[in-house]
C-alpha cells in the first residue's frame, strides 16, 4: 500500500468506494461520475480503495478531491508479487496445506459450473483461504508442491501444444494481485457500506471486505468489467500464443491463454455478484449481459447515468446560430474508443467539408504506443491541420465550438460525454454500442415521440460514420431537430439530481440497517 493524499487510516467513513483504475487518478466518464456522487452528497463521508497497476503509472491526482473524502489508500496490482521479508517458509508453517488447497479445488470446481449460480459461500470460503493466518498465501503460490501439482493438473487440460512455462506464469500473475486484496481485507477501511464502481479485482475485494465484515456491498457498472476485458485481451500483445511450430492450421491454443484470462475475469465478476447485496446497472442491456454473467435478477436494479442539466445549459448557443463544422470525440485516446475510425472518417468529411475538423479531446497517457499510431495516421492523411489533439479540456470550453459530440468506440455503458453535450445542446453521432441507441432514439414510446438527438452508425464503419455526420452539419433543420431532441431526452430522463436522489437513498437504507447488521455478524463471530 501507498500513501495518497488523504491517507488517514483508521477514520470511518459513511461509504468506501472500490475504485479500480479510475477516480482520481485516471480522467473518464466513471471518474467523473464518482466525483459527481461524493460532491453531491455532501453530508456523507467518503473512503477510497483506489487499485491501479503499477504504482510508478500513477503521480498525482487527476482531480481535486472532495473535502469529504476523508481516506485514500492506493494499492497496486502489477508488481505485487514480493513475497514478505518476515513470513516463514512454507516448510515451517503447520498448517495443513493439503486440505487447503483441496478446498481450493473444490471451489474451483464450483466455479468452473458456469450452467448454475453460485452462492456468497464461494467468495466467502476463498476469502478465508487467502487472508485467515494459517490459510494459502503468496509464498504458497509460489513455493509449494501443492500449488505446483494444482497448476500442474490445470495444465493437463490445454491443448496439447501450450507452452507449460507461458501456463505457469500466466496462472501466476493473475492469481497474485488476489493476495493484495487479502492483505487489504485483513485491515478493512472502516466504512458503513462498501460501494464497488465495477466487478474484477475492485468487485471481488468488495466481496472479501463483506465476507470480513458483515457490512452491506453494492455494486454499480457501468461498462460491463467482463466484456471490457474480453475487447482488451484480444488486442493485447503480452500474452505468448506459442504453440507447436510443426502444427498447422488454426488450434485452440492459439486463444488458450487468453480465454483463461476471461474465465479468471468471470469467476471474479460471478463472486462479485453473489456476494453483494444490491447490483446496480445503467440500462436493460447491461442488465441482460449481467444476468448472463451470473448475477441473481432479483438483485439488479437500473439507474440511469445523470448529468447537470442547469449548469451545461447555461453555455446552449441560440437556436439560430451557425453550426461549427466540428467534430469532438470526448475521451480517453485508447484502443476500445477506435480513435482511428474517427480519424479515417474525418478523412472523409474534409473531402467534401475543406475546413471541418476534428478534435479529439481526452488524455493520452494510458496507451503511449496507440497514440502514436494514431498521430502517425492524421500525418499520412495529411490531416495535421483538420484533425487535433487537444488534451483534456473543460467542457465548458468545448461544447460552444463544436457541432456534434461523437463517438467511435466499440465498447460503452452510458456516455457522459453524449449526456453532456444533450445538455448544452449538441446533437450526437455515435456507433451502436451499450445505451446509445436509448440516448439518442429513446426508449420507450413516450421517449421515442421526442425525436432523434443524432444517428447510430455501425462499429468500425469510417464512411456510414462520415455520411451521417455529414448529413446533420449540412442540413441546419436536421441538426436542430436533433438538437431540440437531445435537450428535450435529457432534461426528462437524465439529470443528475434524479440519479443522486436515487443513490442517496440507497446510502442511506444501507447505512441505517449496517450498524445493526454489523452488530449481528460481530456476535455471530465473523469470519
Amino acid at each position: 500500500m501507498s500513501k495518497s493524499p488523504k491517507f488517514s487510516p483508521g477514520t470511518h467513513a459513511n461509504v468506501c468506494l472500490l475504485l479500480e483504475g479510475t477516480f482520481p487518478y485516471v480522467r473518464g466518464g466513471v471518474s467523473s461520475w464518482v466525483k459527481q456522487l461524493i460532491e453531491g452528497m455532501p453530508e456523507l463521508t467518503f473512503s477510497i480503495v483506489f487499485l491501479g497497476g503499477k504504482a510508478d503509472e500513477y503521480d498525482n491526482p487527476a482531480y481535486d478531491i472532495p473535502p469529504n473524502v476523508v481516506h485514500i489508500e492506493n494499492h497496486f496490482l502489477i508488481g505485487s508479487d514480493k513475497e514478505p521479508s518476515t513470513k516463514k517458509k512454507f516448510w515451517k508453517r503447520k498448517a495443513d496445506k493439503a486440505a487447503l488447497f483441496d478446498r481450493n479445488t473444490q471451489l474451483h470446481n464450483m466455479l468452473s459450473d458456469t450452467e448454475n449460480q453460485i452462492g456468497s459461500e464461494v467468495a466467502r470460503d476463498f476469502t478465508n483461504l487467502l487472508s485467515n493466518e494459517n490459510g494459502i498465501c503468496r509464498t504458497d503460490l509460489f513455493h509449494s508442491d501443492e500449488a505446483w501439482e494444482s497448476i500442474r493438473e490445470k495444465y493437463l487440460e490445454a491443448p496439447p501444444g501450450l507452452d507449460f512455462n507461458h501456463y505457469f506464469w500466466t496462472v501466476r500473475t493473475m492469481h497474485s494481485p488476489l493476495f493484495t486484496l487479502a492483505n487489504i481485507a485483513k485491515n478493512p477501511p472502516s466504512a458503513d457500506l462498501y460501494h464497488s464502481v465495477s466487478t474484477g479485482y475492485a468487485g471481488y475485494l468488495g466481496a472479501m471486505l463483506k465476507s470480513k465484515t458483515g457490512a452491506p456491498y453494492v455494486i454499480s457498472e457501468h461498462g460491463i468489467y467482463t466484456k471490457e476485458r474480453e475487447i482488451d485481451l484480444a488486442h493485447v500483445d503480452w500474452i505468448p500464443e506459442e504453440v507447436d511450430p510443426y502444427r498447422v492450421g488454426l488450434d485452440d491454443s492459439m486463444s488458450y491463454l487468453r480465454q483463461t484470462w476471461i474465465r479468471f475475469f468471470q469467476s471474479l465478476g460471478r463472486m462479485s455478484y453473489s456476494s453483494a447485496d444490491q447490483i446496480y446497472t445503467l440500462y436493460n442491456g447491461n442488465r441482460e449481459r449481467q444476468i448472463a454473467d451470473g448475477a441473481p435478477v432479483d438483485k439488479l436494479t437500473i439507474v440511469p447515468n445523470g448529468v447537470d442539466v442547469a449548469k451545461l445549459s447555461q453555455i446552449r448557443r441560440d437556436s439560430d446560430a451557425p453550426i461549427p463544422p466540428v467534430l469532438a470525440l470526448i475521451g480517453r485516446i485508447v484502443p476500445i474508443k477506435d480513435i482511428k475510425t474517427f480519424i479515417r472518417g474525418m478523412r472523409i468529411i474534409c473531402a467534401q467539408v475543406p475546413h471541418a475538423e476534428g478534435w479529439l479531446v481526452g488524455p493520452e497517457d494510458e496507451d503511449p504506443d496507440y497514440v502514436k499510431e494514431c498521430k502517425a495516421l492524421v500525418k499520412s492523411f495529411g490531416l495535421e491541420n483538420s484533425v487535433k489533439f487537444m488534451g483534456f479540456q473543460k467542457l465548458e470550453q468545448i461544447f460552444p465550438k463544436i457541432g456534434l459530440t461523437v463517438l467511435t468506440s466499440v465498447s460503452e455503458g452510458q456516455p457522459l460525454t453524449t449526456l453532456e453535450g444533450f445538455a448544452a445542446g449538441i446533437p450526437a453521432i455515435t456507433t451502436d454500442v451499450g445505451s446509445c441507441s436509448d440516448l439518442l432514439y429513446g426508449n420507450t414510446e413516450e421517449d421515442k415521440s421526442l425525436g432523434q438527438a443524432g444517428a447510430i452508425v455501425p462499429i468500425s464503419n469510417p464512411r456510414l460514420f462520415a455520411e451521417a455526420a455529414l448529413l446533420l452539419l449540412m442540413d441546419p433543420d436536421k441538426w436542430r431537430e436533433a438538437r431540440d431532441a437531445a435537450i428535450a431526452r435529457v432534461e426528462q430522463y437524465y439529470d443528475a439530481q434524479d440519479m443522486l436522489s436515487h443513490y442517496r437513498a440507497i446510502y442511506t437504507d444501507n447505512i441505517t440497517r449496517s450498524i445493526e447488521d454489523q452488530q449481528q455478524f460481530k456476535q455471530a463471530g465473523g469470519f
